[in-house]
């Protein structure tokens, strides 16, 4: 189990990260980052509310897609891709922190262009990242890990399950409330315009369904570099994912 923990002590943050795999630095220009303010999170991906700190799936964030020709992003081009299917949580308090436990599964997909052989074995490791921020909306910590798949032959769809432990220090129950846990996958430029497109096609078919449930068939999608959320409004999110 990957377990992020952080400690606040005399006016500043200390992190200490422990995990079972491979552990990568804290990104320096965390500071910058700002927090969405609404995200996802329907009952696939918020199990546990109250007085525990929300866990949340950032949407733009949530696939993860890899194409031989990123100027080509069609299904024909597709080496594999990734999604966050799910998160299940829960948590408890002891006198000086709350500690929230995450099971999050992965679905994979192997695509056309994912092996040169059908005898061949891709393996892929898939980054996401886990963030912790504070009531305020500063994030306090911020980890990379992976989601390793191998797609043995014959075998195009794979499934990845991890347990991480979060610990945060509280003074209060009523304080741990107001902590967030995001997660999302990381995402190069590409990467993230291409979800970003793909979000805005599916709102637009939605908003322009028609009175007797006919789509219409031509609509315009507007351009447009601010992400937004499941709602449609734009999101403060910065290109530090």
């Amino acid at each position: 189990m990957k377990q992020l923990r952080f400690l606040l002590l005399a006016g500043f943050t200390s992190l200490v990260l422990m995990s079972c795999q491979t552990m990568q630095g804290i990104r320096d220009d965390l500071y910058s980052l700002d927090v969405p303010t609404s995200l996802d999170s329907s009952p696939d991906n918020l199990t546990y509310q109250g007085r525990c700190p929300s866990v949340e799936l950032v949407e733009e964030l949530r696939a993860y897609n890899e194409f031989t020709d990123d100027t080509d992003p069609g299904d024909y081009n597709l080496v594999s891709r990734a999604n966050i299917a799910k998160i299940n949580t829960s948590c408890g308090y002891d006198t000086r922190s709350v500690t929230v436990d995450l099971k999050i599964a992965f679905e994979g997909t192997l695509g056309p262009r994912g092996r040169n052989s059908a005898s061949d074995k891709p393996y892929f490791s898939y980054p996401f990242f886990v963030a912790i921020a504070s009531p305020g909306g500063n994030i306090l910590a911020k980890e990379i890990f992976a989601a390793p798949m191998t797609y043995k032959p014959g075998q195009n769809r794979q499934t990845y399950y991890e347990n991480m432990r979060q610990i945060i220090p509280v003074d209060t129950h009523e304080h741990g409330a107001g902590y967030k846990i995001l997660l999302g996958f990381q995402l190069s430029p590409e990467q993230l315009a291409y979800n970003r497109k793909k979000i805005r096609a599916r709102q637009a078919a939605e908003l322009f369904e028609g009175d007797n449930g006919q789509k219409i068939k031509t609509i315009k999608i507007q351009e447009d570099t601010a992400p937004i959320n499941n709602n449609g409004a734009p999101i403060n999110l910065t290109n530090h994912y």
